[in-house]
């Protein structure tokens, strides 16, 4: 395989953003009942070395899941609304978890990728 048909079969990453249906079960904080919410989020796709620089070693001090979701979410209809690190870090722990899953499956890098 040559490197233009390596970039044909999407090898190399580009800005095209992919969305992902994220489902949400939690209790609703008003009533106490539990919900299950759908929403769409739109992922920007992740290379190599942008993936291997988020979950370096020596800043210990920052969530690197929190990180990869912040670098990788948007939201919005049109996906212009960019999720900064604050508030990824202070996610709901299932909403963090149900985004982290389509970033992962967008990706490529969750526990199934990772056994191939």
């Amino acid at each position: 395989m040559n490197l233009k048909q390596l970039k044909a079969k999407g090898g190399v990453v580009d800005a095209t953003l992919v969305k992902k249906e994220v489902i949400w079960a939690h209790v609703d904080p008003k009533t106490g009942k539990p919900v299950t919410d759908k929403f769409t989020v739109h992922v920007r796709r992740q290379s190599f070395g942008v993936i291997e620089r988020l979950f370096a070693p020596g800043e210990a001090e920052e969530s690197r899941n929190a990180k990869y979701i912040s670098a990788s979410v948007l939201l919005g209809a049109n996906g212009d609304e960019a999720l900064s690190y604050e508030d990824a870090f202070s996610l709901e722990s299932s909403l963090g978890f149900a985004i982290l899953a389509a970033v992962n499956e967008a990706n490529g890098t969750g526990k199934e990728q990772a056994k191939n």
